[in-house]
C-alpha cells in the first residue's frame, strides 16, 4: 500500500520521493503551532472522529457543534482530500480506503499540556483482534505517548492500559456496534481524562468515561 501510494504521489508532484515527503502537508505540526498559544493547557478539549467514508453530514455537524475546542483529530477513512473545506480543521492519518487522499499513515500531536498523543488508522496493526499492536508500537517510543487514538474497527473502544488511555470513537457515519453514528470529545485536565462518546444526530450523551491522571 505504502508503496503503491509513493508511486502515485511521484506521479503527481513529478518529483523523487525525498522532494514529494518535503511537499506533503503535515497538518497536525501546522494546526499546532497555529493554535497552541490560545489553548489552557488545564483544560484541553479534544474532539476525535473516525470513518466518514466520505459521507459529510456527520463532519458538518460536529465542526458547526464544537466550534470552540482546541483540537480535531481525525483516525482516518475520511475518503476526503487534505483540501477539502470540512478536512482542513483536522489533523488526520491515512485509512485504508484512502487512496489518493495524501495523508501521512499516523501522527503525533503535542498538546499544549506537553502530552503526546499517538494517532494512526489501525489496520496495520490488527486492531480488529486488539490492541497489542498499537501498544508494541508506542511501547518503543520516547517519549512515549500517553494517549493513543485509532479508528478502522467501525467501533468504539475506550479503555486504560499501562497507563496509556486509548480511544476508537466509533464510526461517524457507519457503525458496526449499534444503530448510533459516533464520535468522542476527550477533556484533559490535570486531574483527569474525561471521554463523552456523543451521537452524531443530536450530540446527546451516548457514553462516558473518566480516568484519574
Amino acid at each position: 500500500m505504502k508503496n503503491r501510494f509513493l508511486e502515485k504521489v511521484k506521479d503527481w508532484l513529478g518529483s523523487d520521493e525525498e522532494v514529494m515527503k518535503a511537499k506533503l502537508p503535515r497538518k497536525g505540526m501546522s494546526a499546532i503551532e497555529g493554535r497552541k498559544e490560545s489553548i489552557d493547557p488545564n483544560k484541553i478539549e479534544i474532539i476525535i472522529v473516525s470513518d466518514n467514508h466520505m459521507q459529510t453530514e456527520g463532519l458538518k455537524k460536529v465542526l458547526a457543534y464544537h466550534d470552540d475546542v482546541d483540537y480535531f483529530l481525525h483516525c482516518g477513512d475520511s475518503n476526503l482530500d487534505h483540501d477539502h473545506e470540512l478536512m482542513k480543521p483536522f489533523i488526520t492519518v491515512k485509512g485504508n480506503t484512502d487512496f489518493k487522499q495524501r495523508y501521512w499513515d499516523e501522527e503525533e500531536v503535542k498538546l499544549a499540556n506537553g502530552e503526546l498523543i499517538w494517532m494512526t488508522h489501525g489496520h496495520e496493526h490488527r486492531v480488529g483482534q486488539g490492541v497489542d499492536g498499537l501498544l508494541r508500537v508506542t511501547k518503543r517510543s520516547k517519549p512515549r505517548p500517553s494517549i493513543i487514538l485509532y479508528g478502522h474497527t467501525h467501533v468504539v473502544d475506550v479503555k486504560m492500559i499501562d497507563g496509556c488511555l486509548i480511544i476508537n470513537p466509533g464510526s461517524i457515519s457507519l457503525p458496526r456496534d449499534g444503530i448510533k453514528r459516533t464520535y468522542a470529545k476527550l477533556v484533559v485536565t490535570p486531574e483527569s481524562y474525561d471521554v463523552t462518546i456523543l451521537d452524531v444526530k443530536d450530540h446527546s450523551l451516548v457514553r462516558e468515561f473518566q480516568f484519574p491522571r
